[in-house]
This record gives C-alpha cells, structure tokens and sequence, in this order.
C-alpha cells in the first residue's frame, strides 16, 4: 500500500491535469472531439475513478469511526462493493483498450470504409453508451454476489466464498486474455499494413499511426495484469488461499500500473496533446489547430470544402460583373 500511495502521489495530480486539459481542449477544438478523443476521455474517467475509489476505500478504513462504520454496516453493500468493484474497473478498462485498438485499426487500415465512417462519426452519446454499457452487462455476472464479509474489525480483510472466487478469477482471466489476444491480433495487422504501405501514408495517418503507438504501450500494462490473474486463478483453482491473500495484497500496485500508465503515454507519445498540457502547467494560452484532425475527419471536410468552392465559383460565373462596385 505503501508503494501504491507513492504511484498515487507522484500520477494522480499529472492525471487530473492532463484529464483537465483534455476536457478543456474539447470545448475548444474539434480535433479533440473525434472518436478515438472521446473513448481516451472515457478511460481517463475510468482510471481517475477506480484510483480515487482504492485510494478512498483503503485510506478511510485506518480512521477508526469509519472502519467501524464500514464493519457495522458490511451488509449493506459496502464489502461486495470492496470486492467486486476490483472487477467491474477491470472490465470497463479491458472494454475500452479494445475500443480503442480496434479504432486506431479502423482508421488507418480502412478510412474510408462504411464501418470506419459509422465508429468515427458515432455521435458522443453512442459512445459512452457503449463504452459504459457492454462492460457492466458483463459485469452483471460479478455484482449480483453480495455474500461477502470482513473477517475483524482489526485487519477487515474481505472474506469471499470460495466457489465465487474461482469464478472470478477465471472470469477475469478469460476477459483479459480475450482483450490480449484481440488486441494483440489488432496490432499485428495494423503491423502488417504499415510495412506494405509506409511510403504511401498520408501525413494525417501518420498522425494516426503515431497515436496508436501510444494506444500499444498502454496494452502492455494489461499483460501485466494477465500474469497477475493467471496465478490468481492457479491459487484459487488449487485452493492455496495463503498466496491468493497474498497476491490481492499486490493487486493495488498491478492496478496503478495499469491506471496510471495512461498519461505518462499521452505525455510521452502523443505530441498535440503534450504540447497543451505544459502550455497549460506554464499558464499559457491554449494554441489550437482545425488542422489537427483525424483521418476521416480531415478527408470529410476537404471534400466538404472542394463542394463550396465548386458551389461559389459558379455562383461567381453565373453572377453578372458589376464594375466600379464595392461590397462590405
């Protein structure tokens, strides 16, 4: 815990920041509001949260009248809350690495293909939808449990039965491997097309494939959390319940790892972005650029523009040339 309060200290602040100047640029810009903006925004809301929501949970319970709070009402969700919030924040962020894979896949492989069309010109309440949605349907599986139980009022280590143990250490080995694998899948073929097409990419999906580099570094931090439940689940499955409290005892810093990985990426390999966040630690001005748009975006709105001069120039024809006249 103590390791995971040094993350905390060190990443959270550059996480708010960073979430802030997003937030911000979007109201702004439209070259934050594509999609792969708004599934970045809906991660960088997940972190925050699940980090706030351990940080919340673990730091409370040292103060004596709310760890006796929490023990004398343990019934009334706040255990199953403890324990199965672990998984639900599990789920939405293996959904949202997917998503975002996916996307960067999309985009640079097929920009102008129908589906590439539909995922980036969704609507934002489509977005969130699903982004929050598909995660918590399969998540019903986990949050339906509520028998669990602090063993003292001393230590208040959960105690968790051990046939829902098992359960959701397969679960979630099955959930992250499946995000592994896809991903992973995603990746090699986007691998694949930039060596057969390097010379031909256009300076905007150079920018995309820049920014799905930034996505694959982020995917590392979720094989790290694979080994973790691939011998969370040999411990359980074996019944060996000394390592399995053992190895939740290093779940926080398996969970920082994965959280706040995030906006050291977007700092280090995503220069746009980088570039107002210090220009907003250094109390400038935002600079921002309509040229900075994604792939599809950009392409739309070039066709948009050659459309309204085409339309202009034969007003301009049609229209009969007046001399000596000046409009304001």
């Amino acid at each position: 815990m103590n390791v995971f309060y040094i993350m905390s200290a060190a990443s959270l602040p550059l996480y708010f920041m960073v979430f802030g100047c997003l937030l911000r640029l979007r109201c702004v810009s439209r070259s934050y509001n594509t999609t792969f903006y708004s599934i970045l925004l809906q991660h960088c809301i997940v972190d925050i949260i699940a980090m706030t929501f351990s940080i919340l949970n673990t730091g409370l319970r040292n103060i004596l009248v709310i760890r006796q709070f929490m023990f004398n009402y343990q019934d009334y969700y706040l255990a199953a809350a403890s324990y199965n919030s672990v998984y639900y924040f599990l789920y939405i962020r293996c959904t949202g690495i997917i998503f975002l894979s996916l996307q960067r896949y999309l985009i640079i492989t097929a920009p102008t293909s129908m589906l590439t069309q539909k995922v980036q010109f969704a609507s934002k309440f489509q977005i969130i939808s699903i982004y929050w949605g598909v995660p918590t349907l399969i998540s019903l599986v986990v949050l339906k449990d509520t028998n669990f139980k602090y063993d003292s009022l001393e230590s208040m280590s959960i105690i968790a039965e051990q046939e829902v143990i098992k359960r959701n250490t397969l679960m979630a080995l099955i959930v992250v491997s499946l995000t592994c694998i896809l991903c992973s899948l995603a990746y090699g073929a986007l691998f694949y097309y930039i060596r057969k097409h390097t010379a031909g990419l256009s300076r905007s999906l150079r920018r995309e494939v820049h920014l799905a580099f930034q996505v694959f570094v982020l995917l590392l931090a979720f094989f790290v959390i694979l080994v973790y439940y691939a011998f969370q689940n040999y411990f359980s499955q074996t019944h060996n319940t000394g390592p399995i409290f053992y190895m939740r005892a290093l779940y926080p810093v398996a969970n920082g790892l994965l959280s706040y990985i995030n906006p050291f990426c977007i700092l280090f390999l995503n220069k746009d972005l980088a570039r107002q966040v210090i220009r907003s630690m250094t109390c400038h001005k935002y600079k921002v650029s309509e040229a900075q748009v994604s792939g599809i975006a950009s392409t739309s709105t070039k066709h948009q523009g050659s459309h309204r001069k085409g339309l202009i120039g034969s007003r301009k024809r049609e229209e009969p040339k007046e001399s000596n006249q000046v409009l304001f």
